[in-house]
C-alpha cells in the first residue's frame, strides 16, 4: 500500500469498529465515502484534486480494504453509524460528506440521520436511488459477491489490473495513472463479509429518495445520464430536498468520475462554493 506523501493514515474506532481512514489537504472538511469493492485509496485523482482546497478524509468502509470486517451490520443503518462514529473520532465539525454509489447511500442516510452535523452532502449516483426490481435474491446476491471476492483473492493484483487497464477509459488513464492497480489492490482487499452488504445493504425500494425530505444540508446529487422519462422521475424524486438538486452529468455512466470526470467536478467544486458561502453567511 504505496500513500502519496502528502497523505497520513491511521485507524479509529467508529461505531464500535476499527476504520482505517486517510487525510489530505488543507482547508474546509470534506469526507469521501467509496462505493462498494471500493477503499479510501482508489479515488486519488479525485480526492488529489479536492485536496488543493480542502481538507479531504477518505476512509475505508466496514468488510473493505484496511477496516475491519465484523460479520454483521452492513445495512444502510449500520454504515451511516460508521461514517458519524468517523465524524466524532476525528472531531469533524460540518464536514461535506461526499459519496459514490454504495457510500453515496450511506452519506445520504448520514446526513438524514445528523443534519445538524452536516455541511453539505454530495450524492454520487447513490445506489438505492430509485426501487426497481432485483435480478438475484438477496442470498444470490451474497452467493455471487463472496465468489467474486475468492476470485480476485486467487487471481491476484496484478492480473486484475492489467485487466482493468484495458477496461477502463482512456481518457481517464491518461489523467489518473496507476488507477487499474489501485482498483485491484481494492478488490483483492474486500473481505467476504461484505456479501452482507449485497444482501441485506441495498433494499430494493427507492430508499434514497425516500430519505431527501430529512435531508436539511445543501445537497447536490449527480446522476448518470438517462433517457427522458427516468430523467424526469429523478428530477421529481429531488424536489423532496429542502435545499438542494439534482444533475444529470450528460453522458455519464454510473461510474460518473470516471466516465465525465470534469463536467462532474465542475458541478462539485461549484457546489462545494455554494456551501461555503452559506456557511460564512450563517455566522
Amino acid at each position: 500500500m504505496d500513500l502519496p506523501p502528502d497523505w497520513e493514515t491511521d485507524t479509529v474506532e467508529a461505531n464500535g469498529v476499527d476504520l482505517r481512514y486517510y487525510r489530505t489537504g488543507g482547508g474546509p472538511p470534506i469526507v469521501y465515502a467509496h462505493g462498494f469493492y471500493g477503499t479510501g485509496r482508489s479515488r486519488r485523482r479525485l480526492i488529489d484534486d479536492l485536496a488543493a482546497d480542502y481538507t479531504v478524509v477518505s476512509y475505508d468502509a466496514r468488510g473493505h480494504g484496511r477496516s475491519a470486517a465484523p460479520e454483521t451490520g452492513y445495512t444502510v443503518d449500520d454504515r451511516a453509524a460508521d461514517l458519524l462514529g468517523l465524524l466524532d473520532a476525528l472531531a469533524l465539525s460540518g464536514p461535506v460528506l461526499m459519496g459514490h454509489s454504495m457510500g453515496g447511500a450511506t452519506v445520504a442516510a448520514a446526513a438524514a440521520e445528523a443534519p445538524e452535523r452536516v455541511g453539505g452532502a454530495v450524492l454520487v449516483d447513490p445506489a438505492g436511488f430509485t426501487g426497481e426490481p432485483a435480478p438475484m435474491s438477496p442470498d444470490e446476491r451474497a452467493a455471487f459477491v463472496r465468489e467474486q471476492v475468492a476470485k480476485w483473492d486467487e487471481r491476484g493484483v496484478d492480473a486484475i489490473a492489467e485487466e482493468n487497464a484495458e477496461e477502463l477509459p482512456e481518457e481517464y488513464l491518461d489523467a489518473a495513472p496507476g488507477q487499474p492497480r489501485r482498483e485491484a489492490e481494492a478488490a483483492v482487499e474486500c473481505s467476504p463479509e461484505i456479501a452482507e452488504i449485497a444482501r441485506e445493504g441495498y433494499p430494493e425500494e427507492a430508499y434514497v429518495a425516500e430519505l431527501f425530505p430529512e435531508i436539511d444540508a445543501p445537497a447536490l446529487v449527480l446522476r448518470a445520464d438517462a433517457e427522458p422519462e427516468r430523467r424526469r422521475e429523478d428530477l421529481d424524486a429531488a424536489d423532496a430536498l429542502p435545499n438542494g438538486r439534482l444533475v444529470h452529468v450528460p453522458d455519464a455512466d454510473h461510474a460518473v468520475f470516471q466516465s465525465q470526470y470534469d463536467a462532474a467536478m465542475r458541478e462539485v467544486r461549484a457546489f462545494l462554493r455554494g456551501c461555503q458561502s452559506q456557511s460564512a453567511n450563517t455566522t
